[in-house]
């Protein structure tokens, strides 16, 4: 929505048009050049507003980039940053179960240690005669042996298990140790991965806050268009009604024009005293009277052997006065011109125009070139520069705009 102290100023413009047009003479030029002047304005407004735009977009393009590439990074660290913990955890999976080995083989000397310890104070209680006297019972020298050898792989065997079961866990300590140190290691290095990805992430932060900054920006610049869009609409309607009040104030005759005294070219006119904007042969209609929704015209352009419409001549209809040459934002570089008794002709989307305000022209002479300026489709584009060339072409009577092709030839 416009600002409401413009549509004020706007609307009090508008009706000191309507009061002095309501006269029935012209209103004064200055009251036309203030409508354009803050047409004028509110146009290079918009530009200006457009390019903080794409400025604004330049720098959010940029900024995306960087918060892509840093997202790219923090992705590769959390990658690495899993694989150092599925080594933390299968390091801690060994160590658990070197922990609970160890805590086995304890039990187990424990308890070697405890039958030893048995055996000894049975040994102890017996005497040494015991062992002795198993020897020395032996009923014959072979039995004696056996029974010797028994004795001897049976302290050896429980020198074996102790020796063995303590090397086991001296294995099992050395094992704890290098784990340990692995774990540390890995432990290490996952912080320092760590720490650069979250480094990286108070980076992305700062991107991302920055990011929504340029947003709100970017929703402010296009308010602001939106609310100068809708003061060029109604500068704009105060325009085309200042213009409609000022042909039918200026003149409320028949909705004839006298001929064409001024037709040195002997164009053929008709019977109301008209020529053809465009005398090529192979000139057609692109668009007729409403050929669309609020299409009050007749589209132009030339094919065949006349070749492109970009550029072509265009004359003036008939004599009269111009009214107005100027740029407007739809109907692109136009020429307005009164040719009394209520009657104007508008020839829009010239690429240049080779007439002034008060400019008396004669019928057919050169007052413009078709081009493709304004609202036109297909637009221009750097591979298509005449893209939508054609000639808009409308008849105003006492300040309406009435189907052109009853008026002629």
């Amino acid at each position: 929505m416009s600002n409401p102290v413009f549509r004020r100023s706007v609307g009090l413009l508008t009706v000191c048009i309507l009061f002095v047009t309501g006269c029935l003479f012209p209103a004064a030029a200055s009251e036309r050049d203030e409508l354009q002047s803050q047409i004028d304005q509110q146009e290079a407004l918009q530009d200006s507003l457009n390019s903080d735009l794409d400025d604004l977009q330049k720098e959010m393009d940029v900024i995306n980039d960087r918060v892509s590439a840093l997202n790219t990074k923090i992705a590769e660290y959390n990658k690495v940053i899993a694989q150092y913990q599925s080594e933390l955890d299968t390091l801690d999976a060994q160590i658990d179960a070197a922990e609970t080995r160890q805590a086995e083989l304890e039990t187990q000397i424990g308890d070697t240690y405890e039958l030893l310890g048995d055996r000894l104070y049975a040994t102890y209680v017996a005497g040494s005669t015991s062992t002795l006297e198993l020897l020395l019972s032996a009923e014959d020298f072979e039995t004696f042996l056996t029974r010797l050898e028994l004795v001897r792989r049976v302290s050896e065997y429980d020198a074996n298990l102790v020796s063995g079961l303590q090397a086991d866990i001296d294995e099992l300590d050395a094992t704890k140790t290098k784990l340990a140190s692995d774990k540390a290691a890995a432990e290490e290095k996952l912080a320092a991965q760590q720490s650069a990805r979250d480094s990286l992430a108070a980076d992305r932060a700062e991107e991302l806050e920055a990011r929504s900054l340029q947003v709100s920006k970017q929703n402010e610049i296009e308010k602001k268009l939106s609310d100068t869009q809708d003061n060029l609409d109604e500068l704009n309607a105060a325009m085309e009604e200042y213009d409609r009040q000022q042909a039918a104030g200026m003149e409320s005759g028949s909705g004839s024009i006298s001929g064409g005294g001024g037709n040195t070219g002997n164009y053929p006119v008709s019977s109301k005293g008209m020529i053809h904007p465009l005398q090529y042969p192979n000139v057609y209609v692109s668009a007729g009277w409403y050929g669309y929704a609020n299409h009050k015209g007749i589209d132009f352009c030339t094919r065949g052997a006349t070749g492109n419409t970009y550029g072509k001549e265009i004359r003036a209809a008939a004599d009269g006065t111009v009214y107005s040459a100027e740029y407007h934002y739809s109907w692109g570089n136009n020429v307005y011109i009164n040719h009394g008794n209520g009657v104007y002709t508008r020839y829009a989307h010239c690429s240049r125009m080779v007439v002034s305000a008060g400019q008396h022209v004669s019928q057919g002479q050169v007052i413009a070139y078709v081009g493709n300026t304004g609202n036109v489709s297909p637009r221009p584009s750097a591979s298509n520069p005449h893209a939508g060339a054609h000639l808009h072409f409308e008849v105003w009577v006492n300040g309406t705009r009435v189907n052109p092709a009853p008026w002629l030839p």
